[in-house]
């Protein structure tokens, strides 16, 4: 299946809008359960990279909230002003319909900008594990 231009420009709109100065804080704050998780899964002989990818993914979590909630809010927002309906029905209508594919989306991207910063990254998720084992 072909990615059109259109789908490939927004991506990378919205690779630059993920809070990169939140990506090791967000790592810190969930440092215990992401020990367990690289722990439970030693033996898959996956690359710290691979591990990190697969632990945004199973917990679904932002790195910085407070931007997922905005970038959200402004997409409700976007539908409100094309359907003018009543607000509370829209905001309800909208969650049901598009908040699991906007967070999946999110969480993707994500992964995807892990790729991208993997070199300085990976290198302060080992220290900050080796860190925490002492």
């Amino acid at each position: 299946m072909a990615v059109d231009e259109a789908t490939k420009k927004q991506d990378e709109l919205e690779l630059y809008q993920i809070d990169d100065k939140a990506i090791i804080p967000f790592f810190e704050n969930h440092l215990e359960e992401l020990k367990k998780f690289i722990q439970e899964r030693r033996d898959q002989n996956l690359s710290l990279l691979e591990l990190l990818k697969q632990f945004i993914r199973t917990y679904k979590l932002p790195f910085n909230m407070q931007r997922y909630m905005a970038v959200q809010t402004t997409y409700i927002k976007q539908t409100l002003q094309e359907k003018m309906q009543d607000r509370q029905v829209a905001v309800s209508h909208w969650i049901q319909e598009h908040a699991g594919k906007h967070r999946n989306r999110m969480i993707q991207l994500q992964c995807l900008y892990l790729d991208r910063i993997k070199d300085r990254l990976l290198p302060e998720i080992e220290a900050l594990l080796k860190h925490r084992q002492q």
